[in-house]
């Protein structure tokens, strides 16, 4: 008996000293722990504060019939990745920030390219009067209308706004841009109406002097177009998601002159009506555009004049009603020509109409199921070219799946 209770001992003894030590040490180790002093800051995190990172990606797979000459079409089927946006933000005073993003996207050899999409610094001020919530933009920044309807019809990644597809300008420029809200802010705005950006309780403003030539291409000519959007808000209490929107520009297209060889910078103006109402659960717009050539100068007639377009569209969305509200169902229908005096030829227009079903599983983030078609006339040379008389596309059918990665 004595030796076996000895065994046990001499087995369990050296176990319980073990467990004894490194409770003994833990207990140590966590006193020195809470009697340490706590570390100075990093050098660093003041750097960091008011820094944010953001990432917007378009990923894409398409497949359907590409429009060729002479009422012939080609098949196509891909995987694409459309757009890489990274942007950089930094508040490094309350008035005054900055901001970079880069914009990949594939070239036309297949490579892909990095370029400055905006690069623009920020100060902002609480206005005066009736003009409030002021910024201003200085350097590469927005211009005043594609991030405005963008924020109203936020399917972006399916492919441009109308008038951007049609060809006339991009969403960024290099020059200087001022916008503010009209009468304050609009109570409880994304409740109210969907939205919380351009949230001015009587409208927003947007105004901007800019090179012209858009933020992928050089200023050839020394013109500074104006451009500017004024948005009304005509009845915020008994319809806050009602807008009424203009947007102009005034100058001259994208083209070196040369009195030599008679080259001249034609012209480039743009007016743009749209109404819009947004509501939580659902979105309608509607535009008209008329515009004399586009900000590349490219559209032209044999004497090298601006040639006189005329465009319009139709947007709406709606969500299902199911858990989440994550589903909505959306449709588009744009008109445009490129030729409306018919100076080069007579049948210059094309018609497009886009339908899709959009799941927003989280924040932005998002699947699409989509179906484009666009019918050409028969002069008509495709979107933002210049007409060309019995050129008769062949079919243009696109089935297409969008996923879009938003952080």
């Amino acid at each position: 008996m004595n030796r076996r209770s000895n065994g046990t001992m001499t087995f369990f003894l050296p176990r319980v000293s073990i467990v004894l030590f490194l409770l003994a040490f833990y207990c140590s180790v966590t006193s020195l722990a809470a009697e340490e002093p706590v570390p100075a800051p990093s050098p660093y995190s003041k750097s960091l504060e008011g820094l944010s990172f953001e990432i917007l990606a378009y990923l894409d797979y398409s497949m359907g019939q590409a429009p060729l000459p002479d009422d012939l079409e080609q098949d196509y089927n891909s995987f694409r990745n459309t757009r890489g946006y990274f942007t950089v933000k930094k508040v490094i005073l309350p008035w005054m920030g900055v901001r970079m993003t880069f914009d990949i996207h594939q070239i036309s050899d297949g490579d892909y390219e990095v370029r400055h999409k905006y690069l623009y610094t920020e100060l902002k001020s609480a206005g005066a009067g009736p003009f409030t919530d002021l910024v201003a933009e200085l350097g590469l920044g927005h211009i005043p209308w594609l991030d405005f309807e963008e924020h109203i019809n936020p399917f972006r990644c399916q492919g441009t706004m109308p008038i951007e597809r049609a060809g006339v300008f991009n969403s960024a420029d290099l020059g200087v841009g001022l916008r503010g809200n009209l009468g304050g802010k609009l109570e409880d705005a994304k409740n109210r109406t969907g939205q919380s950006s351009y949230d001015g309780k009587w409208g927003s403003w947007h105004f901007g002097l800019y090179n012209g030539s858009g933020y992928h291409g050089i200023e050839r000519n020394e013109d500074k177009p104006i451009e500017g959007r004024i948005t009304l808000r005509p009845m915020p209490s008994v319809l806050p998601g009602l807008q009424l929107s203009y947007f102009g520009i005034y100058g001259q297209g994208n083209v070196k002159p040369d009195d030599e060889q008679g080259i001249k910078a034609p012209d480039y103006n743009v007016n743009l009506a749209m109404i819009s109402f947004t509501h939580p659960r659902f979105v309608l717009t509607g535009q008209y555009f008329t515009t004399s050539g586009n900000a590349k100068g490219e559209w032209l007639d044999e004497q090298g004049d601006a040639l006189k377009t005329v465009g319009y569209s139709a947007f709406a969305s709606v969500k299902l009603p199911v858990p989440g509200d994550k589903l909505s169902l959306w449709g588009r229908v744009d008109h445009f020509d490129a030729d409306a005096d018919h100076v080069i030829a007579d049948k210059t227009a094309y018609d497009m109409v886009i339908g899709s079903l959009t799941w927003d599983f989280h924040k932005g983030n998002m699947l699409m199921l989509v179906y484009e078609q666009t019918d050409y006339e028969d002069d008509n040379a495709g979107k933002g070219k210049v007409p060309s008389p019995g050129t008769r596309l062949g079919q243009d059918n696109k089935y297409q799946l969008v996923w879009q990665i938003k952080v």
